[in-house]
């Protein structure tokens, strides 16, 4: 068997785009257009690997640039990752994910890779950990009311078009800046999950509607949305047969997030309300006065791999001030691995190698943990995904990796 890990070329495109057609089940037998495609990936952003000439495995990853606690990344999209069956269990993903992570490595490119896992076991494998967790709501809007101590909602509601972006793109833009795990939108999202998309229940709902609230003239929030007739499905009771799904929403003031809900409300023909992925920090479950009613459904979301570790950290804002030492095992990324310090600081941070004895031992995928702020170094030491010495600060490592903002990416990719 002769293996050759590459990228694709232009003219194996159609090639490249028909093996994860066929393993994310949309495959059509007919060329893809590109008129109408969701994405083009450029074949130097691709790698892949071909068994005796024959495309066996694909795997692509996007060049984005991603908040991380109001610091900013730029990070590997990993995407279309899918093996033919024919060709499966033969370690090729294996050697496309060591050939890629040592190519950005050695050239300095994206510090860190992210992906939507179909299955998260298998990229735990190759160093990824869960980053962050997305809930899902579904509600009657009958029952979306407030506690009485949220003040009521005073601005008004106008409804604007995908003409009008660019006010949406700064409202975004702002309200991400201080977030973490948002990604800079392309074009491309925009176009198919801002204005367009399909939801989680297969349905496949028109062009989205547009609203912006302001407050005394200025913009503090806006709406994207879609109505849907599916009264065919199992989980809705009789009366008003619609669905609304909302496909994207930002917000500067609590008004303006009670005033999001209230806007949905009033839709009278819409037996359920539903937000596919937020972010487990979303004020909803806060200040309903059933949140039970909100049938939120958690699930594993994005899933990160660090690449470099020396360039990444320093590249995120930390909680407090201090100096901590942690040693690291990485036998994908051998560079990872060894005893770091991490020093922040007012002016930044700063990691290096040292000698000294670790108080925190872990692999690369519970670092990745951290780094985001889905867990805690507490809670990664109690859940067994670190060790840490007896004489370890973990109220000094709690302070230092604290989050304003929970970890979260609306978007697919």
């Amino acid at each position: 068997m002769a293996l050759e890990i590459r990228p694709f070329r232009e003219e194996e495109t159609e090639a490249f785009y028909r093996v994860p057609s066929i393993v994310f089940g949309n495959y059509t037998g007919k060329p893809r257009d590109p008129e109408r495609a969701e994405f083009i990936l450029r074949p130097e952003w691709s790698m892949c690997a071909f068994e005796d000439g024959e495309l066996a495995t694909t795997y692509g990853a996007f060049p984005f640039q991603q908040r991380i606690n109001g610091g900013v990344t730029r990070a590997a999209g990993v995407t279309v990752v899918g093996t033919l069956p024919h060709f499966r269990r033969r370690g090729h993903l294996r050697k496309i994910m060591e050939t890629d992570f040592k190519r950005r490595y050695e050239e300095r490119l994206e510090p860190l890779a992210i992906l939507l896992a179909s299955i998260a076991g298998i990229y735990q494998r190759y160093g990824y950990a869960c980053v962050s967790t997305a809930v899902r709501f579904n509600i009657d809007p009958r029952w979306v009311n407030f506690v009485p101590s949220m003040a009521p909602t005073t601005g008004t509601w106008r409804e604007v078009t995908k003409e009008q972006q660019p006010l949406l793109q700064e409202m975004y833009d702002g309200f991400i800046e201080p977030r973490n795990g948002y990604l800079r939108r392309a074009q491309a999202m925009w176009d198919w999950q801002v204005h367009n998309g399909d939801t989680y229940d297969g349905l496949k709902p028109g062009p989205s509607l547009l609203a912006v609230y302001e407050e005394h003239g200025e913009p503090q929030g806006y709406i994207s949305w879609v109505p849907k007739y599916a009264s065919s499905s199992p989980s809705d009771a009789g009366g008003p047969g619609q669905r609304i799904y909302v496909r994207d929403y930002v917000y500067n003031t609590p008004s303006a997030y009670r005033a999001i809900w209230e806007y949905l409300k009033r839709f009278d023909l819409a037996s359920r309300i539903v937000i596919d992925a937020a972010p487990t920090d979303d004020p909803a479950f806060h200040v309903m006065v059933d949140p039970r009613e909100l049938n939120a459904q958690h699930r594993d979301w994005l899933h990160g791999r660090i690449i470099d570790l020396e360039r990444l950290l320093p590249l995120r804002p930390y909680g407090a001030e201090g100096r901590v030492v942690f040693e690291v095992t990485d036998a994908m990324c051998p560079w990872n691995a060894g005893r770091w310090a991490l020093e922040a600081g007012p002016e930044g941070s700063i990691v290096s190698r040292t000698s000294e004895a670790a108080s925190l031992s872990l692999d690369i995928s519970a670092l990745a943990q951290l780094f985001y702020g889905q867990v805690s170094p507490t809670n990664a030491a109690r859940y067994g995904r670190a060790e840490a010495s007896p004489d370890a600060d973990l109220k000094l490592w709690d302070a230092m990796w604290r989050t304003e903002y929970a970890p979260f990416c609306p978007n697919m990719f």
